[in-house]
C-alpha cells in the first residue's frame, strides 16, 4: 500500500470532516439547537450509561470537544478505509462519489440504526436525506482528492 496515498486520504478525510464540523457548529450557534451530531453523541453516551445534558441544551466546550474529536477520528478512519479499499487508478470523481455514498449508507442506513443511536434514514425527511447525501459525497470527493494529490507529490 502506498504510504503517501494513505496519508493523503487521511488528510483529505480530516479536511472534509473539519468542514462538516464547522458547518454543524455554526448551525448550532445560529439555530440555538444542538446539531444532529450532538444528539447522536448524547444518545450513544446515554446507551453507555453516561449522564448527558438535556437535548434542548447546546453543548459546552468540553462536550463539543468530545463530539467533534470523535467526528474527526471517524473522518480520519474513513480516509484510511478509502486508501485501503479504493483502486489507486480510479478517478477522483467516481471514486469520491462512490466512496461518499457507500460511507453514507454504512453510517446512516445501516450502522446508526443497528446500534439504536439514530432513527433509520428511510424515516428522515427528504431535506435531511439530501443534506446527508450531499455532505457524504463532498466528504468522499475531498478524501479522494487528498489521496490523489498526495501520490502526485
Amino acid at each position: 500500500m502506498d504510504e503517501k496515498r494513505m496519508a493523503g486520504a487521511i488528510a483529505g478525510g480530516l479536511v472534509a470532516g473539519l468542514g462538516i464540523t464547522a458547518m454543524l457548529m455554526v448551525s448550532e450557534k445560529k439555530s440555538g439547537k444542538p446539531s444532529e451530531l450532538t444528539l447522536l453523541e448524547r444518545t450513544s453516551a446515554h446507551k453507555l450509561g453516561v449522564h448527558v445534558p438535556p437535548d434542548s441544551r447546546l453543548p459546552d466546550a468540553t462536550e463539543q470537544a468530545v463530539i467533534q474529536g470523535g467526528h474527526l477520528l471517524l473522518s480520519a478512519a474513513a480516509g484510511a478505509v478509502f486508501a485501503a479499499t479504493v483502486d489507486e487508478e480510479a478517478g477522483v470523481i467516481p471514486a469520491g462519489v462512490g466512496f461518499g455514498l457507500a460511507f453514507y449508507a454504512a453510517m446512516h442506513w445501516i450502522t446508526g440504526p443497528l446500534l439504536g443511536v439514530k432513527k433509520p434514514e428511510w424515516q428522515s425527511d427528504k431535506a435531511s436525506i439530501g443534506m446527508h447525501t450531499f455532505n457524504h459525497v463532498a466528504f468522499g470527493l475531498v478524501t479522494a482528492l487528498g489521496a490523489t494529490a498526495a501520490t502526485r507529490m
